[in-house]
């Protein structure tokens, strides 16, 4: 696997548990736009907004950046379902937990999975494989 597929997966599982708020802070940004504050703030207008809570709520569900994270949290939780007990152990404890406490070694060697370094290096390029296929998508 090539170094920038290796990084991008790693950059995903990293950001796995903080998806949620990046789709609300850009969802906020499209809510409440910033505006610069207005020459003519007091002159009274006759403008209307009838479709603004929809044109609101279209680009939110069209903007690429929130459909591209809320794609990526689906498919490492789907693979996270998926995969066995000793993947998900190595993915959240190396890439997903904020402060790792243990190796890749460290897990081997402290019997939190039940597979040998040689599985567990092979467990977890499988799943980054398999999240890159996905991340292509």
């Amino acid at each position: 696997m090539e170094n920038w597929r290796w990084a991008r997966c790693e950059s995903a599982l990293k950001d796995y548990n903080d998806i949620d708020k990046y789709v609300a802070k850009i969802e906020k940004q499209i809510r409440v736009p910033h505006k610069e504050s207005d020459i003519n703030a007091d002159i009274k207008g006759t403008r209307v907004d009838n479709d603004l809570m929809f044109d609101t709520m279209w680009t939110i569900e069209t903007h690429k950046a929130i459909n591209q994270l809320k794609l990526k949290k689906q498919a490492i939780t789907e693979l996270l379902e998926e995969c066995g007990d000793d993947t998900e152990t190595i993915i959240r404890e190396l890439h997903i937990k904020k402060f790792p406490k243990y190796t890749l070694y460290g897990l081997v060697d402290q019997r939190k999975v039940s597979c040998g370094r040689n599985k567990a290096i092979e467990l977890r390029k499988r799943f980054f494989q398999e999240l890159d296929k996905k991340l292509d998508n």
